[in-house]
C-alpha cells in the first residue's frame, strides 16, 4: 500500500512540472486552434501521469488499493494548498 500511495503522490505532484511537455503535445496533435484551455490542459495532464502510475502499480504491486492511489494523487497535486494551510494553523 506505501508503494501506491507514493507512485500516486508523485503523479500528482509532477502535474505542474510535466504540464509544458503535454501541452507541447496537444499542440503537435491538435493544433493551436483546437487547443483546449488551461483547466483541461492540467487535468488532461493528471489523467495521463495516473493513468502511467497505475499502470506500473498494474504491472507489480498485489495489493494496490484504488481508494488510497486517488488519496496519494489528490495529496501530491494539492501539497502546497495542504502545507499553507497547515501552517496557518
Amino acid at each position: 500500500m506505501i508503494l501506491t500511495l507514493i507512485l500516486a503522490a508523485a503523479a500528482g505532484w509532477a502535474v505542474k512540472p510535466a504540464e509544458p511537455k503535454v501541452t507541447e503535445f496537444l499542440v503537435r496533435q491538435l493544433g493551436e486552434d483546437r487547443l483546449p484551455d488551461a483547466a483541461d490542459r492540467r487535468v488532461a495532464t493528471l489523467l495521463i501521469l495516473a493513468f502511467a502510475a497505475a499502470m506500473v502499480l498494474g504491472l507489480g504491486a498485489d495489493g494496490a488499493r484504488p481508494v488510497a492511489f486517488v488519496m496519494g494523487i489528490a495529496v501530491g497535486y494539492f501539497h502546497e494548498e495542504i502545507r499553507r494551510a497547515m501552517l496557518r494553523r
